[in-house]
């Protein structure tokens, strides 16, 4: 298998997932790292948003070493040894846009109200190197250079998909929820695009739909997401000889 294809199921599942342990180096326990579970999601670059109060113990930590970890997997996996995990090694800093924020939002709307009770930030971990465990014997270390990609136009670009999918292919996205997760969604909201899937609402559930491959450009998520309406149709829809036989 080609290290493209780690890179790939490594990024899958952080995008499938909503939460992680965080670590930092304590500052109350000078020389140990403290850990916490944390919502977060990954930007089209590869890098993880966290929204954290500056009361928060991480807080005070990342501000004494901006050195972090985050530690994703499956918790409802039978064998947490066999499954997949990943750890993130990055810089946290501290990231001021309304494009983060509404996607935040879109993925925790809890935490809409989470300023009114204490002051929070949304930290932006820059990964710098990336752990992955595929399962047995599936072991790699991803550089930043083979995990990070440049998306300069890739906001205008998901923004878009995201928009025309919620305007004219509810029905579409309705029928990929039900093939691929077994969800009879009543309602679906397209909430994000990235190169290597989108996040979909449905109902009250967030779920992460990969691609087949990797996206460079619209087009081809368009393909991506054709390829999935015309499977799902074909797997939900009885055949004639089923239609003559009911």
């Amino acid at each position: 298998m080609k290290k493209e294809q780690h890179v790939f199921d490594a990024k899958t599942l952080t995008r499938q997932q909503h939460s992680g342990v965080l670590s930092t180096l304590s500052v109350s326990v000078a020389g140990y790292p403290f850990g916490s579970i944390v919502p977060y999601f990954m930007t089209h670059e590869g890098n993880l948003i966290i929204y954290i109060s500056d009361i928060a113990q991480h807080t005070r930590n990342i501000k004494a070493d901006n050195k972090v970890s985050m530690t994703i997997f499956d918790n409802l996996a039978d064998d947490s040894q066999a499954s997949g995990r990943v750890t993130v090694l990055g810089d946290a800093e501290i990231i001021k846009d309304e494009k983060v924020a509404e996607q935040y939002y879109s993925l925790f709307p809890q935490a809409i109200g989470y300023k009114k009770t204490h002051d929070f930030n949304f930290y932006e971990i820059k990964t710098k190197r990336v752990r992955y465990i595929g399962g047995f014997g599936k072991i790699f270390w991803i550089n930043q250079d083979e995990w990070q990609v440049a998306v300069e136009n890739w906001q205008s670009t998901s923004t878009a998909i995201v928009e025309h999918m919620n305007d004219d292919h509810l029905d579409a996205m309705q029928l990929i929820v039900e093939h691929l997760f077994n969800i009879k969604a009543k309602q679906v909201k397209m909430l994000s695009a990235f190169n290597e899937g989108a996040h979909i609402a449905a109902d009250e559930q967030v779920i992460y739909m990969p691609f087949e491959q990797v996206c460079l450009d619209s087009q081809h998520v368009r393909q991506q997401l054709v390829a999935a309406t015309h499977a799902a149709r074909a797997a939900l829809t009885p055949s004639s000889t089923e239609k003559s036989e009911a």
